[in-house]
């Protein structure tokens, strides 16, 4: 007995979390109208409830940690990670419902968006959900889309919006912070020897990364919050063919963060990452990009 939500749910954004909010209504209701005691788990009382997730190869907009912590927030425990592959696309509708949602999952209810698709070539529709449904025992839940400023909300507007470096509307989309989080590493410290010492996150692999440029920060570490600026790309002016780095400037701050944690949230797009003629020319440019972001 087991309420289900399917989807890509690259990013878990705010049309996603409607699905969540069904998902976790469903569940406390199937409890309440439950046949018996032992029927009543989980940590709401709820049935249990599970978010099968499709995932494509690629950076998701969310690392696996940020997905994680999004579903804690519904009190959702179980996610069923499926991946994108020849065997799993050619797949029919009903062998998909028969050996995912039935044998793996016990599956009573299902949520998914009014466009769902799924099964070899998107052969299956909602229609073909709820007439499996009618056939394997469970309920289909559709769910509109999610409509701001006259659009669909997805994940391919918001992967759009952070190609542009638009921080603050991606944000509100996806109704999370756009951060990255991670030890600070050693660099080639080539900032303190321009006077901007900076600390270095190696990017999850797993994560998208947004516009290459210099970004107004703020930064959490163990040793307090700080304002600053990030520089996310290769670094081309003192770099050749180097892989990204998300490099951070603290304002007001001395001090040795190696092999700490921090999280660094982007605030504001500043400028685009460029190669400049000479370190100097570099220098200039960052004193003006503290200048900015300090106003």
């Amino acid at each position: 007995m087991t309420a289900v939500t399917i989807g890509k749910f690259d990013g878990f954004h705010r049309g996603h979390r409607i699905l969540l909010e069904e998902l976790a209504s469903v569940s406390l209701d199937a409890a309440r109208t439950a046949k018996s005691p032992a029927e009543v788990t989980g940590e709401k009382k709820g049935i249990p409830t599970c978010v099968c997730k499709i995932d494509f190869p690629g950076p998701g907009i969310l690392s696996q940690e940020e997905q994680r912590q999004v579903l804690d927030q519904y009190g959702i425990y179980r996610m069923r990670r499926l991946a994108f592959t020849e065997q799993f696309a050619s797949q029919t509708p009903e062998e998909f419902v028969r050996r995912v949602l039935i044998g793996e999952l016990g599956t009573t209810h299902v949520v998914v968006g009014a466009d769902f698709c799924f099964g070899y070539n998107h052969s299956g529709s909602v229609e073909t959900l709820r007439s499996l449904g009618e056939k394997y025992g469970f309920s289909v839940t559709a769910i509109e889309k999610l409509v701001l400023d006259g659009e669909v909300v997805s994940s391919t507007r918001i992967r759009k919006l952070l190609s542009e470096g638009q921080i603050e509307e991606a944000e509100r989309l996806l109704g999370n912070e756009i951060s990255y989080r991670g030890l600070v590493c050693h660099g080639r410290e080539l900032g303190r020897t321009i006077g901007f010492p900076t600390i270095n996150l190696c990017p999850d692999p797993d994560k998208l990364l947004p516009l290459f440029g210099v970004y107004q920060s703020e930064v959490t570490t163990p040793m307090g919050q700080f304002r600053g600026i990030t520089n996310i790309g290769k670094k081309p002016t003192v770099e050749k063919d180097a892989a990204p780095t998300i490099e951070t400037f603290l304002f007001d701050f001395s001090g040795d963060l190696y092999d700490m944690e921090v999280t660094v949230r982007l605030v504001h797009f500043l400028r685009p990452e460029r190669r400049f003629e000479s370190v100097e020319a570099l220098q200039e440019q960052m004193r003006r990009d503290i200048e900015t972001a300090t106003k």
